[in-house]
């Protein structure tokens, strides 16, 4: 349940209206109400948490209330204290009571802190490990499917010649993260799987909450940025009750279960060795795989080329496009300042100019129609004046991070005031940024969305799952003030443009 859900079922099981809880807790019944059905975040000051929590704490005053909350809560009895109780309130709503929009800030906080792990494999130990040497093996519950997949990664990390693995599980993720012993093994465990050059397909369940999609993916991350790791998943709605784990690794071995909802605990987890057995499961694993989609396309530096061509790909579609980036967007700068830059850093020989031009005519082409909306942190003038503004994705192009010198960042700027002058459908908000963010987020509306991380090493995520780009459409959309998202002062904004740019040019005169 998100915050908005929790809050929303204390308030109808104790009959508590908007008013009474915005009188108790000083606040206005109007924000309550946008609280309760999820159109205001979370409140990030706990004080207005505890003062809510105190109030409907002293609610619970019938018996079908006191147990409606006790069952909610997961206690085995409520605290005859009040204040004890409003404790517990406060923990169960801050508990997972993140948002769309706050799972995916968390989301991309994380992923600039991610490391190229799968780099960092050096002489694993490959001692003959114990592995059961019967056809089928059977062990129970989650220590047993701990057990199963660490026989399973350890046997196939010995092979010698190399072979596709083809990972897919519905059930639950807890076995694999709970630990963190057993998660840096087994995290060790696939490192090694790769670095003897096996790759993987895994089909990804889409169908559970957001949080637990993107925290898959994070923990992923590392791995995938091998480039030995194709992500899948499956378009349909399932009804998730009946649950399935499929490891298969073709000439090796197979793990597999079952459960039914959250039966994982006490299910069996059959190791199986037999040739053909083992054949079977993996014609069943690619049987489903012909019915899923690419859940992203990754590319790192390696693959920047590739990279390229399905960026331009995806701004070939119209579409409404909301862009952040770590300083200006790569798209809106005019060509001869692009290969200025280029030739500057030593990339001159690269192909940008051609690319460039097709992606700048299909940007214009898109603004006579859809909305271009592009959210600006400004940076310090004296962060623009010593050059540490970085230019956006310039680490996909080759050549490490590029900085902006003083004037190039002018030319930029002045380039999208002209823009905005220009084109009624290119617009700006300009946001405020207290942290270094070191990510770009390019949405567009139900088309899909391209995240990369831009520290060091980059990868770029290429995502058209509808759940995850609405998700990240939001993300975007909150970065903003309501207000000033849905009314937008086009002029003021021009203005402020015009203010920076003078403050910036003084600077420069005064050298």
């Amino acid at each position: 349940m998100t915050f908005a859900e929790k809050l929303d079922f204390l308030m109808n099981i104790t009959q508590t209206s908007n008013s009474a809880l915005a009188h108790a807790a000083s606040l206005d019944a109007s924000y309550i109400s946008r609280l309760r059905t999820g159109k205001r975040l979370m409140p990030k000051d706990n004080h207005m948490i505890q003062g809510m929590a105190i109030f409907l704490a002293r609610q619970f005053k019938e018996d079908y209330q006191k147990k409606a909350l006790l069952d909610a809560l997961k206690l085995i009895n409520l605290p005859g204290d009040s204040s004890l109780l409003a404790d517990e309130v406060i923990r169960w709503l801050v508990q997972d009571g993140e948002n769309s929009t706050q799972q995916v800030g968390r989301f991309l906080s994380s992923l600039s802190g991610i490391a190229n792990r799968s780099e960092q494999v050096g002489q694993s130990d490959d001692s003959k490990p114990y592995f059961p040497e019967e056809a089928v093996s059977i062990y129970y519950g989650i220590e047993g499917k701990r057990r199963a997949a660490e026989y399973f990664l350890s046997e196939v990390a010995l092979c010698e010649s190399s072979q596709t693995l083809l990972l897919f599980s519905d059930e639950g993720t807890a076995w694999m993260t709970e630990d963190p012993t057993y998660a840096r093994r087994w995290a060790e465990l696939m490192i090694r799987v790769l670095s003897r050059g096996n790759r993987i397909k895994i089909i990804h369940t889409v169908s559970r909450d957001l949080d637990e999609m993107l925290n898959a993916i994070n923990q992923w991350m590392p791995l995938y940025m091998s480039g030995l790791i194709e992500p899948y998943f499956y378009p349909k709605k399932r009804d998730g009750i009946f649950k399935r784990t499929l490891f298969i690794a073709p000439e090796t071995a197979a793990v597999i279960s079952n459960s039914v909802g959250d039966q994982a605990s006490s299910a069996a987890n059959v190791l199986y060795r037999g040739r053909d057995a083992v054949a079977s499961f993996a014609e069943e694993f690619l049987q489903y795989l012909r019915l899923c989609r690419p859940l992203m396309r990754i590319f790192t530096a390696r693959e920047r080329e590739e990279c390229y061509a399905t960026l331009a790909e995806f701004e070939h579609g119209q579409a409404d496009t909301l862009i952040k980036t770590e300083s200006l967007s790569l798209l809106t700068m005019p060509e001869p300042l692009l290969m200025q830059i280029l030739k500057r850093s030593g990339m001159d020989e690269y192909g940008g100019s051609s690319l460039h031009d097709a992606r700048y005519q299909c940007f214009l082409e898109n603004l006579q129609s859809n909305h271009f909306t592009e959210l600006i942190s400004l940076p310090d003038v004296e962060a623009v004046k010593s050059g540490s503004v970085k230019v956006s994705l310039s680490d996909m192009l080759g050549a490490g991070a590029v900085y902006y010198t003083p004037e190039e960042f002018i030319a930029h700027l002045e380039h999208i005031l002209a823009l905005l002058e220009s084109f009624d459908n290119y617009h700006i908000h300009l946001i405020d940024n207290s942290t270094e963010d070191r990510y770009t987020v390019y949405a567009r509306e139900e088309l899909g969305v391209i995240v990369a991380k831009t520290s060091q090493p980059p990868v770029v995520l290429a995502i058209n799952e509808g759940n995850m780009t609405a998700a990240f459409w939001d993300f975007l959309k909150s970065t903003v003030d309501e207000k000033a998202y849905a009314a937008l002062d086009k002029a003021k904004i021009i203005t402020n443009l015009q203010t920076y740019l003078i403050k910036l040019k003084d600077h420069r005169n005064e050298q």
